[in-house]
């Protein structure tokens, strides 16, 4: 059964902190385009990973890494092993519908960190083309120190 207890936000893609870069999109550009965004993604302070449509991580930038205390080339590939256990079905739910849509969204999720912990984590996402495909980015903020509204007390209708 799917965790009820924290909806899904969904905001329309200019009400969305991504930045979508104005670069043209044909077969000249894409190398250059995709150089651009690996650049971009390195060096966001914000916690940045990619998935694609089958919610494996191709990329993870060093925020994301430092969030969760592991090293950016043990997040890539399956990234369903960091979820909590009863987090899993809506997270899969929230990049399905992310990879299907051109609106944003964004949802609480439960991460765990090496030392054990269990981090709530805010998650907004956005599904964003390129070279031919959809890569769906999403960035994290920690919330389990209470630098955010509790997940846990945020109404249905949010």
């Amino acid at each position: 059964m799917e965790d009820q207890s924290v909806p899904t936000v969904i905001y329309p893609r200019n009400g969305h902190p991504f930045l979508t870069p104005a670069i043209p999109n044909d077969s000249a550009t894409a190398p250059c385009r995709t150089e651009i965004l690996e650049a971009l993604f390195t060096v966001l302070p914000q916690p940045l990973c990619g998935f694609d449509e089958h919610r494996r991580v191709l990329f993870a930038n060093p925020a994301s890494a430092a969030l969760v205390g592991y090293r950016v080339e043990q997040l890539v590939g399956d990234y369903e092993w960091l979820l909590s256990p009863t987090d899993t079905p809506r997270w899969r739910r929230f990049l399905r519908e992310v990879h299907g849509s051109k609106a944003s969204r964004s949802t609480f999720f439960r991460l765990r960190h090496r030392g054990g912990d269990w981090l709530w984590v805010h998650a907004a996402a956005v599904a964003v083309p390129v070279g031919g495909a959809r890569l769906i980015a999403v960035t994290w903020k920690d919330c389990s120190g209470g630098l955010c509204e509790d997940p846990r007390t945020i109404s249905a209708e949010t």
